[in-house]
């Protein structure tokens, strides 16, 4: 879980500087930089729902790795 919050954090300032300037892109640019946060939050306890599994878990997390290599990807292709 923390591995794809420390990859995908500077995929959230990065996500935070181009939501100002984002114009139509602006709610594709807000999944990217929520992205890394969804393992986190499904992490936690809320209220009487429990802990999901460990394996949705690892899942979700793979996905968000996944996601913040393709903006990485995206960004790269961008500059170049």
């Amino acid at each position: 879980m923390w591995l794809s919050f420390l990859a995908g954090l500077p995929q959230v300032l990065i996500c935070g500087v181009l939501v100002f300037s984002a114009g139509w892109w602006t709610p594709l640019v807000a999944i990217f930089a929520l992205s890394p946060l969804v393992p986190l939050v499904l992490l936690q306890e809320i209220g009487t729902r429990r802990r999901l599994e460990p394996e949705v878990l690892g899942a979700v997390a793979l996905l968000s790795v996944a996601v913040t290599g393709a903006f990485y990807w995206v960004l790269y292709y961008k500059m170049h």
